[in-house]
């Protein structure tokens, strides 16, 4: 892929498992970025389709090619590598089937040295076949008992030497990328909202990602982001008002027993803490079915995970 060319100040780790389809998509967005300093590892989960052509066919000397020997199963294997690869100052994450707005990391770089934090999160759309339905990124959750999905990160390459790697999902009770943002939380670090919508994250197990052969949102919404961004994203907010006005005025006793049941839950778990027994083993094995469920929901059997999808 080319020469390494000098320092940049980003680098993006995209973590991927033979999902070429709309990987290219996610490329298109990171390339089509306001910020232009940075440097791309797109990490293959020991990958058997065409993504490296993918990667290839862009021809953009800052993006860059690797594939594990090995399949993992989880994205942690990928970002560990991709960490060990990085030159930038500062690390993101976008997801293999996830789009950024060309605001995205200039507005995460410049909040992040304004603030002089040391983690910057991103407001992130969950994007559904019916379109918008919720979003994360409000700075008042801290990330201690919350995460945001890692396509809106920004962190300083510091975070992940003083917190060490990214760890395996059956190794922390709270998931894998919870874990993450966790120990930068309690280790001390500065973390700062940028109050920017910017991610469009499409939950593989919402889309069957794996189990499609063609209707892949991805490509429908980059090109009218490639068209109007501002006009996209316009329209993307309001269908995601709307989502939440149906939500709150109109929920049905299910949804509204769900979300009560959900407060309490994340209560209790703050009260009670996480990683106090018997806590770990109940999380453990919410999280084990979970990810069983969601691996079926993919279209992927049970040996495999989406290594780019952490939702």
């Amino acid at each position: 892929m080319g020469q390494p060319s000098p320092t940049p100040q980003v680098t993006v780790i995209i973590a991927t498992y033979n999902c070429s389809r709309v990987l290219r998509y996610a490329l298109l967005s990171l390339c089509n970025q306001n910020f232009k300093d940075f440097e791309a590892w797109v990490v293959g989960d020991c990958c058997t389709d065409d993504s490296e052509q993918v990667v290839a066919g862009l021809a953009d000397p800052r993006l860059y090619w690797t594939n594990l020997p090995q399949r993992g199963g989880s994205q942690c294997e990928p970002n560990n590598e991709g960490l060990r690869r990085a030159r930038g100052k500062y690390i993101a994450y976008l997801g293999h089937d996830d789009l950024w707005f060309p605001w995205h990391l200039a507005s995460l770089v410049q909040i992040i040295e304004r603030e002089h934090a040391d983690f910057a999160d991103a407001g992130v759309i969950l994007t559904g076949p019916g379109g918008p339905v919720r979003a994360y990124g409000d700075g008042r959750r801290t990330a201690q008992g919350n995460s945001t999905p890692p396509s809106g990160w920004l962190h300083r390459r510091e975070v992940a030497e003083k917190c060490g790697p990214w760890p395996r999902p059956e190794a922390k009770p709270l998931g894998l990328d919870m874990g993450f943002q966790s120990r930068a939380f309690l280790a001390g670090f500065c973390f700062v909202p940028s109050w920017k919508m910017s991610v469009l994250k499409f939950p593989s197990h919402w889309w069957r990602t794996y189990a499609r052969h063609g209707g892949y949102p991805q490509e429908s919404y980059w090109a009218r982001m490639a068209e109007d961004p501002v006009k996209l994203h316009g329209q993307v907010l309001t269908e995601l008002v709307f989502a939440y006005m149906r939500l709150c005025h109109a929920p049905t006793v299910p949804q509204s027993l769900e979300s009560a049941a959900r407060v309490l839950w994340r209560k209790f778990a703050a009260w009670y803490g996480a990683d106090r027994w018997p806590m770990p083993q109940y999380v453990f094995w919410r999280n084990a079915r979970h990810r069983k469920r969601a691996t079926a929901l993919r279209g992927l059997t049970e040996s495999g995970d989406s290594s780019g999808d952490a939702g």
